[in-house]
């Protein structure tokens, strides 16, 4: 005779309430994940929906102070550094207007801008 766990009887009420205990746990656990789902495509539809398109093009011309070493483009500026013969000169533009609204000689003095 060997020792055999015997099979629980899915009858008695001890099994019952342990089966149905389960089944709420998952039933809870599968309702918080298709939350947690739904909220990530959720915020990955909104930020399709809501974010521009490329850039649109500006068009305009930029009067040259020198031979340009750099130029950078960040926060709604350009930023073009020249090299000429009196210092490097840092020039900052308005990318909407392309106006300038700073300009700073290294060197030199400081020239003011409106």
């Amino acid at each position: 005779m060997t020792n055999t766990p015997s099979e629980p009887d899915v009858n008695e009420a001890e099994t019952q309430a342990v089966v149905q205990r389960v089944r709420r746990i998952s039933v809870i656990s599968s309702v918080i994940m298709l939350a947690g789902v739904g909220t990530v495509l959720a915020v990955i539809g909104y930020r399709l929906m809501t974010t521009q398109g490329p850039g649109s093009s500006i068009t305009g011309t930029i009067p040259p102070e020198g031979r340009v070493t750099s130029a950078i483009a960040a926060d709604g500026r350009l930023t073009v550094t020249y090299d000429r013969d009196g210092g490097p000169l840092i020039v900052v533009y308005d990318l909407r207007t392309l106006k300038e609204t700073h300009r700073v000689s290294v060197g030199r003095p400081q020239v003011p801008r409106p």
